[in-house]
C-alpha cells in the first residue's frame, strides 16, 4: 500500500538518500515550523520508496521543486506523479501562486522528468543554460582557436586583477549612460573568489572593452563564468582571443579541465557553441525549466 504524506523530521534520515546532497540538511529542519519547506515522501508498506522536495522562492508566491526522485524498483508505477501531485497541493494549501522546475537534459533523468511533467500538465519546458565541459588542451586545437590568438598592437590583454581604479570607473559610468554591457555580463557581479591565473580583461587604445571572469571549482576545472566584448569587436572575434590566452594560461599551468556555462538567450553565443565548439567538447548539455500556476 502507497502512503504520501509530509516528511516526519523523526524521519529526515531515512528519506535524504532521496535528493541531492546540497539539499539534505533542508530535510533536517521542522517542517511543521517553517512553511518555506514543502517535502513529501512515499512508503509502500511501511518501507521509504520516494520524497518530493520543494522550496519557496523568496519575497514571492511561488516556490521552486528542488527534486523529485523513486526508488529504481518503484519506477514505473505512477508514484513520481502521485508525489508531484500531492506536493502540489501542499503547495496550494500555503498559499502558492506557481511552481517550477529545473532539470538538466543529456541525464539518464531529463526523459522521465518532461514526461512526469506532461503527465500532470505543466509547461512545455524551455531551454535555459548552456552546459558545456572539455578539455583544455582539446579546445586549444581548434583552428579557430589559433586564427585569433595574435592581436594587432591597439590591443592588450592583462590579468583582471590589474585594472585600475580608473578603468573600473569607467566601466561603470559608460555602463550607466550607455548600456552597453547585458545585466547578467557586467564583471563586477562575478568577481567573488575569482579564479586569478585566468581572469583577463582586454584593452582597446587603452580602454577596458572585454573580460573572461574565471572560477576554479576543483584543482584540475575552471569555469568560465562571464565573458564578454563590446559589441562592435565581438564580430571581428575579440571574445575568441580572450578565450585562447585564458587556455594557454590554464594549459600552462596544468589543469586539465573546463567548464562553460551561459543562457541560450545569448543567441549569438549560443550558435557559435553549437556551430564550432562541439566538435572540442566531452558533452554538451541544457538545463530546462518548466512551471505550473497553482491558482
Amino acid at each position: 500500500m502507497l502512503t504520501l504524506k509530509l516528511l516526519d523530521k523523526n524521519e529526515a534520515l531515512l528519506y535524504q538518500r532521496f535528493t541531492y546532497p546540497a539539499y539534505r540538511s533542508l530535510l533536517e529542519r521542522d517542517l511543521a515550523v517553517d512553511q518555506t519547506v514543502v517535502a513529501v515522501t512515499a512508503s509502500f508498506l511501511g518501507e521509504p520508496v520516494g520524497l518530493a522536495l520543494a522550496l519557496a522562492k523568496q519575497l514571492q508566491s511561488s516556490a521552486e521543486v528542488l527534486s523529485i526522485f523513486v526508488e529504481h524498483s518503484y519506477r514505473r508505477m505512477g508514484i513520481g506523479a502521485a508525489l508531484l501531485i500531492r506536493l502540489e497541493e501542499y503547495l496550494i494549501n500555503r498559499d502558492y501562486a506557481s511552481v517550477e522546475l529545473v532539470y538538466t537534459t543529456g541525464e539518464d533523468a531529463s526523459s522521465p522528468v518532461e514526461g512526469l511533467l506532461a503527465k500532470c500538465n505543466w509547461a512545455q519546458p524551455a531551454s535555459r543554460m548552456m552546459l558545456c565541459k572539455g578539455k583544455a588542451a582539446t579546445i586549444m586545437t581548434a583552428a579557430w582557436m589559433k586564427r585569433y590568438s595574435q592581436l594587432p598592437s591597439t590591443y592588450s590583454i592583462i590579468p583582471w586583477i590589474e585594472i585600475s581604479e580608473a578603468e573600473r570607473q569607467d566601466i561603470q559610468r559608460s555602463q550607466i549612460l550607455k548600456h552597453w554591457i547585458p545585466d547578467d555580463l557586467v564583471p563586477f557581479h562575478h568577481e567573488a573568489k575569482l579564479e586569478t591565473l585566468n581572469s583577463l580583461a582586454l584593452r582597446y587604445n587603452g580602454k577596458v572593452l572585454g573580460w573572461v571572469i574565471n572560477h576554479r571549482l576543483s584543482p584540475e576545472t575552471i569555469r568560465y563564468s562571464c565573458s564578454f566584448v563590446r559589441a562592435d569587436l565581438q564580430k571581428l572575434g575579440r571574445i575568441i582571443s580572450l578565450y585562447a590566452e585564458a587556455g594557454r594560461r590554464q594549459l600552462s599551468a596544468n589543469v586539465p579541465n573546463c567548464i562553460w556555462t551561459g543562457p541560450v538567450f545569448h543567441e549569438s553565443m549560443a550558435r557559435f557553441v553549437r556551430k564550432r565548439w562541439v566538435p572540442y567538447l566531452s558533452s554538451l548539455q541544457e538545463t530546462k525549466g518548466s512551471f505550473k500556476r497553482l491558482k
